[in-house]
């Protein structure tokens, strides 16, 4: 979706939802804070379904507090949609606005007028362009989920830290009432100790096509496949829809590894960040089983489908499976269980669908007196109304700590998911399914295969070592805690 080239070409780093209030003390660079009536400068990296449809609109709005100014994609039918779309939307507020246009996002980056930069892209060119983002001295808004593996998410919360640079991650859901009240609840002891929570994050289907196409002459393949196997053959169920009028479909990456591991971290990326934000902990170990897609015929989409997961997080069972509805159920050691999710409404026209016999309500309790607010909660989680205004203040603030899901804590909450990943993959052909433990202190498993899996993609220009060292870092420190 974003051109590839252009936000492959130097470094990684990641950010996404923040578990622990105040765990991120930044340090290094010093971010500015802007003037009372000082617009934030906001470019767009990727305009794709999750740009066209969701953060481009849901930030737009807020025109007393950034203006669009630059929009850059690998497809270049995308790139001048894009402006189209992004002008018009101004217009349509009475503003005149020039959107300025890129085929390589380090270009756009170049520019010092630019102060936050919004990544609407794959999951596996994230590292790489955040971590070139944040060198350049960029805010980010980092889609989810942070990073497609635990080093590269460690590189991306590390190259924030250091430039001091607000971080927002797409898991929106922390700005979201229900979400929030559950996870204040849970954290002030009212269901006493959890000892177990149920995630629902729902299942994807077979499809796609292996069937070689030839590339279009307006996408950058290339660059699009980035770090990941060049010759794997084009086919745009691999990439996404060359159809303008349907921007808003789901795209074939989204079930294809290794450009997205699936439900795991994609929905896992929303609910698990909230299960882990409600325990205000890591996992030390995760244990399961799964199915994986039926690649029949000419089928080309791979990842998982039905799956089984056990985290051990706290003392307490993470019970994740596709049996469950979609959400988050927190269950206390006297059976009393506080439960959220979003309701039947949908944010884009590919979210999963939920039940609808009447029943599911967005914010449920064992008994409706648990609902009811603490007077004066002992531990107090960062409320944030509106996920995309929340950014935008921590911007005009210089304070990265003013975001409810920065990138600490979205790579954590990444890393949570990830480890899912991890043991389906160790699961396969094991009847018994896959076991992994965790060391949070140290960000490995133990495991020599397993920990092969935390290592960044990269492929000859499309890595993020070289950005780092040009910026001075050492890769290998950066890759760790």
């Amino acid at each position: 979706m974003i051109n590839r080239r252009q936000f492959l070409g130097t470094s990684a780093a990641f950010a996404a939802p923040f578990l622990f209030p105040g765990c991120c003390s930044c340090c290094g660079s010093t971010a500015r804070k802007f003037a009372a009536n000082e617009l934030v400068n906001v470019a767009v990296i990727g305009y794709g379904r999750i740009a066209h449809t969701m953060d481009v609109p849901k930030t737009i709005c807020f025109k007393d507090l950034c203006r669009f100014v630059a929009v850059s994609d690998l497809d270049s039918n995308r790139v001048a949609y894009g402006k189209k779309c992004i002008e018009e939307r101004y217009a349509k507020m009475g503003i005149q606005q020039q959107i300025r246009t890129y085929g390589d996002y380090r270009e756009m980056i170049a520019d010092p007028s630019i102060d936050a930069v919004m990544l609407c892209i794959p999951d596996h060119q994230h590292a790489i362009v955040a971590t070139d983002c944040l060198l350049a001295g960029k805010h980010i808004w980092l889609q989810k989920p942070f990073a497609q593996t635990i080093q590269e998410g460690r590189v991306i919360a590390n190259v924030a830290k250091l430039k001091n640079r607000v971080v927002q991650v797409g898991s929106w859901q922390r700005s979201v009432m229900q979400f929030h009240r559950v996870c204040e609840l849970v954290r002030n002891g009212r269901i006493g100790k959890v000892v177990r929570v149920e995630v629902g994050i729902g299942l994807d289907k077979s499809g796609g096509c292996r069937t070689p196409e030839p590339v279009p002459a307006n996408l950058n393949y290339d660059a699009w496949l980035g770090p990941t196997d060049p010759t794997a053959p084009y086919n745009w169920t691999r990439v996404h829809t060359q159809n303008l009028k349907k921007i808003g479909d789901r795209p074939g990456w989204i079930q294809l590894a290794p450009y997205g591991w699936g439900m795991i971290t994609n929905w896992g990326a929303h609910h698990l960040d909230i299960a882990a934000w409600g325990l205000g902990a890591d996992p030390v170990s995760v244990r399961g089983t799964c199915e994986w897609m039926d690649l029949s015929g000419d089928k080309l989409w791979n990842v998982h489908t039905h799956y089984d997961l056990h985290y051990s997080v706290a003392g307490a069972d993470v019970h994740v499976c596709d049996k469950f509805p979609m959400g988050v159920k927190f269950i206390g050691e006297n059976g009393e269980w506080l439960y959220c999710m979003r309701g039947a409404a949908k944010v884009t026209p590919s979210d999963p669908d939920v039940p609808s016999n009447g029943k599911m309500k967005p914010l449920m309790a064992s008994k409706n007196k648990l609902l009811e607010p603490i007077a004066n909660p002992e531990v107090k989680l960062l409320t944030s109304s509106d996920h995309w205004k929340n950014w935008l203040e921590g911007i005009r603030l210089g304070d990265p700590s003013h975001t409810v899901t920065n990138a600490e804590g979205g790579h954590r909450s990444t890393a949570f998911c990830s480890l899912g990943r991890m043991c389906m993959e160790l699961s396969r052909g094991k009847k018994d399914g896959g076991s992994l433990s965790w060391n949070a202190a140290v960000e490995r498993t133990g495991n020599p295969e397993a920990d092969k899996m935390l290592a960044p993609f990269a492929r000859g220009k499309y890595d993020l070592v070289p950005s780092l060292k040009a910026a001075g870092l050492d890769p290998v420190k950066m890759m760790n805690v």
